[in-house]
């Protein structure tokens, strides 16, 4: 049968979730958890994704995300996989981690995305990982992030308190908020089972002139997916050459240099980790832009230099700690 397919857009606002394979608890420890949120949030730079909400439960997780670029699939399929190897390699597991293909349902800005971040704030307290009175405590949620202004990182997109005056991105408006999901977990086991159907359920969350408009958009994919693919490769391509010209700048180097100098010359690697790190850009690019040899061998010597580089950061951290004062 073949799969349903996605209506995607850059403006698209989404619940996304996913399963261990066969409801196997792939977040039982703080080591897999923790794994999950450092690859997720590297999905939020790479793919200037903006994360209104996520929760991670024993076996499955939430996310509620806006694309800008409209690359929910491309980098929902860089997550999984991402997150996939590294749990198998420390975990020394094979075959499949989740479920399978992730479930996407679009959500309508307005009461319909408070009510989404308030139902994955609270998916924790409703299982039993996290207490009510403690729930800005548990760590694997964005309400763990958001109260933290100076310290949290810039994707994470607060833009659902606007929808109510009594919440604003303050000290005291987190106070306010947090006190307000109090108030919702008090809904009976009746109305919670309703919610998480609508919740995960069906095509999109929202009214139903919203589900109009999503259905339409469907009927429309087909026609328009190859030039939205088009569309989305020049903006990435655009994205990744004005990368690239920052980076050769900041480092007095030229294009003509990267022809003339060996594949893995220090300041290539850089350039090649970062944008990696930073951005969607593929390995074939930067082989043509960079000349750093095969497609194949990219992610291997940018992955090197990265861990290299870590390496000595570790070394110089634990010298530091190790110095005796006199």
């Amino acid at each position: 049968m073949a799969r349903k397919p996605r209506v995607e857009s850059t403006a698209g606002l989404y619940h996304v979730i996913n399963r261990g394979n066969y409801r196997s608890h792939i977040f039982k420890t703080e080591g897999a958890k923790h794994s999950f949120v450092k690859t997720l949030f590297e999905a939020c730079d790479k793919f200037s994704w903006e994360l209104s909400a996520f929760c991670l439960m024993s076996n499955h997780y939430h996310l509620c995300l806006g694309t800008p670029l409209g690359n929910l699939s491309v980098g929902m399929r860089w997550l999984q996989a991402t997150f996939a190897v590294r749990f198998k390699k420390y975990r020394k597991q094979h075959g499949h981690l989740f479920q399978g293909r992730f479930k996407s349902l679009s959500v309508e800005p307005g009461n319909h995305w408070l009510e989404l971040v308030d139902y994955i704030h609270l998916n924790p307290v409703r299982a039993g990982l996290a207490d009510i009175a403690m729930i800005g405590k548990y760590p694997w949620s964005s309400l763990f992030y958001f109260p933290k202004r100076s310290s949290r990182p810039d994707f994470l997109d607060s833009a659902w308190m606007d929808t109510f005056e009594d919440f604003d991105d303050s000290k005291g408006g987190w106070t306010r908020y947090i006190n307000h999901l109090r108030l919702v977990n008090s809904d009976g086991p009746k109305k919670i089972e309703a919610l998480d159907r609508r919740m995960c359920r069906g095509w999109s969350l929202g009214s139903s002139k919203f589900a109009k408009a999503v259905t339409k958009g469907l009927a429309r994919r087909q026609r328009v997916l190859r030039r939205e693919r088009e569309d989305l490769a020049d903006i990435n391509r655009t994205r990744w050459e004005a990368y690239l010209k920052s980076c050769l700048k900041r480092l007095g180097k030229t294009v003509k240099d990267a022809q003339a100098e060996k594949r893995s010359a220090d300041w290539k690697l850089a350039i090649g980790a970062k944008l990696k790190r930073e951005t969607s850009v593929t390995n074939a690019w930067l082989t043509e832009r960079l000349h750093m040899g095969t497609a194949r061998s990219v992610s291997a010597i940018c992955g090197n230099y990265t861990r290299e580089k870590e390496k000595v950061c570790k070394r110089a951290r634990l010298l530091k700690d190790l110095t005796i004062h006199h």
